[in-house]
């Protein structure tokens, strides 16, 4: 942004580039309309550096947040972070496109960027998760060269194994119509609902509550190809900026893998996903559209146990329908009249993608919240689990040492009193024996109760308890964060066992807990714009306004009719 700053006057092809690598709204425009005058471009310029350094203060602040206060208390206590949160971010905002084979995500690629590089086609053309990004010049990187490199921020993926590594490509293209963002390509989902085991069961929250609200079901141990592939989607979506999920008429949401994909990759990110009903032109008569949109509908249904589903937007991508039509024809259908409205739906789909920069900001600091609420919810069951544990072994153990000390204390206590040696051996040999059988008893009653506190019921009771207050208000994102993040702390305490968790002190939990509900309203409030008619700015940049005179000090009038 400041090279282009210095360049505005000399050269204004490069204040150009710079507004559509910063300010989604104006790359839109560039698309669909001509050249806007360097004069117009000006308030963008402001616009675009303004919002550039945000973000950049925003990153700067969390990462600062993550690495010094999460990460090291997320490594310690085994927590549901991402072990690899501490790799560099993905440089870039970027853009998932999921769905069917022939459901038209390569096509809307092309279209949107305005040059072709996926190759498009109704059987499945492509078997591998592709990145598109802009550069100077065109070149393409396979997958170990790509997730290798340290600074694009996709290093993680190493641990879906050379599977994935052969799976994934990075192009690099010039000249496209959007810049200063990616977009990702994703193999079609081409199984029938039968070929992955039962149909997903539909789960309460699926896309219908706040982000992170809700437990993921498990993943199918299926691996047929040769890569955990709804791993890596979700590993894609938590992170995308924006997720666009295709179907298209003839397989309207029929198969498995992409109901699977639904209940479990892409739980918890709604606020950032679209549905799209691609290649509305194929219908010749409009009772096909209606009975492939109630199939859809229909099918979604099985995994949105929802009144009101999430919207549909249907839509058409000009000149690749079916009949040969050109690049910007009409679409060859008898429904042409009725299709041409979809337009507008079409370019609501693109703004959301043009959006993704300024979706960017606030998807870190979502990012942010969850994370803390999510380790501050580990730490603190954890911490009661183990003090429960440690309760009843210091009330075992101190049983032990009393008796095993009752032994001599009566037989100095006989001595000192005179009696006889033999009855007073006697009974501090019992008291021996009663310390070894308490002992014993100890051993096995502590074991049980790290048992009873390691499973599912144990570890429940611990959350009832530290969060009451939450559920006795009826906080439904906290119980259904509590869903997401019990497995993870299952495993931790069945690794290391509840004994021997780490210590939590209650300054880490506030320090945590501070991020949640201090840190991240302040940061909420730093990228919010202004709410105030005739200014786009954001409320870091509003000035406090001016102290009102003091009514006991007014300003004398100036003159007696101002009197």
């Amino acid at each position: 942004t400041a090279h282009a700053r210095d360049r505005a006057h000399a050269m204004p092809d490069g204040l150009v580039g710079s507004m559509l690598r910063e300010a989604p709204a104006l790359a839109r425009a560039w698309v669909v309309a001509a050249r806007p005058s360097p004069a117009r471009l000006a308030p963008f310029a402001r616009r675009a550096s303004a919002s550039a350094q945000l973000a950049q203060d925003v990153r700067r602040r969390t990462e600062e947040v993550t690495h010094k206060i999460l990460l090291p208390l997320n490594d310690r206590m085994m927590g549901p972070l991402e072990r690899h949160e501490s790799s560099p971010t993905v440089p870039l905002p970027y853009v998932l496109l999921l769905g069917n084979h022939s459901s038209g995500k390569s096509s809307f690629i092309n279209f949107v960027l305005g040059r072709t590089i996926q190759q498009a086609g109704v059987a499945p053309t492509d078997d591998c998760f592709t990145v598109i990004a802009p550069g100077a010049a065109d070149t393409d990187r396979d997958g170990p060269s790509f997730v290798g490199d340290p600074d694009l921020g996709f290093g993680p993926l190493r641990n879906f194994g050379p599977g994935l590594l052969n799976h994934v490509q990075l192009k690099v293209r010039s000249g496209l119509a959007v810049d200063g963002l990616m977009l990702i390509d994703s193999p079609g989902m081409i199984d029938s609902p039968g070929s992955g085991g039962p149909a997903p069961a539909a789960l309460p929250g699926i896309l219908g509550a706040a982000v992170g609200s809700g437990a993921p079901p498990p993943r199918s141990a299926s691996l047929d190809r040769g890569y955990d592939f709804l791993g890596v989607v979700r590993w894609l979506a938590e992170r995308a900026d924006v997720v666009l999920l295709f179907f298209d008429p003839d397989k309207p949401g029929t198969t498995g893998e992409t109901l699977e994909c639904l209940t479990s990759s892409l739980f918890g990110v709604n606020h950032k996903l679209h549905i799209i009903l691609n290649k509305v032109d194929r219908f010749e008569q409009i009772h096909d559209f209606a009975r492939a949109y109630g199939s859809l509908c229909w099918n979604l249904a099985k995994v949105i146990p929802r009144k009101d589903l999430p919207r549909i937007y249907t839509m058409y991508l000009p000149g690749v329908g079916p009949g040969g039509a050109r690049k910007g024809a009409a679409p060859q259908s008898a429904l042409a009249a009725p299709l041409q409205s979809l337009d507008g739906v079409r370019d609501e789909v693109v703004a959301e993608v043009l959006r993704a920069p300024e979706r960017r900001v606030d998807n870190m600091i979502t990012r942010l919240y969850e994370a803390a609420r999510m380790l501050h919810m580990h730490c603190a069951v954890a911490e009661e689990a183990r003090r429960r544990y440690t309760r009843e072994a210091w009330q075992q153990w101190s049983l032990c040492a009393g008796l095993l000390g009752a032994g001599p204390a009566l037989a100095a206590g006989g001595a000192f009193c005179g009696l006889p040696m033999g009855p007073v051996a006697g009974v501090a040999a019992l008291a021996g024996v009663a310390a070894a059988v308490s002992a014993v008893h100890a051993s096995r009653a502590l074991h049980r109760v790290g048992e009873s506190l390691a499973t599912t019921a144990g570890l429940d009771s611990c959350f009832q308890h530290t969060h009451s207050r939450e559920l006795a208000e009826g906080d439904q994102f906290a119980a259904a964060l509590w869903q997401r993040i019990s497995p993870q702390l299952r495993t931790a305490v069945a690794t290391v066992g509840i004994s021997n968790l780490p210590r939590v002190s209650a300054a880490e939990l506030a320090r945590v807990r501070q991020i949640a509900e201090t840190d991240v309203p302040q940061l909420r409030r730093m990228s919010a714009p202004q709410l105030v008619p005739g200014k786009a700015t954001t409320r870091r940049e509003v000035q406090a306004p001016a102290r009102p005179p003091s009514p006991a000090a007014p300003s004398p009038p100036t003159s007696g009719s101002d009197a």
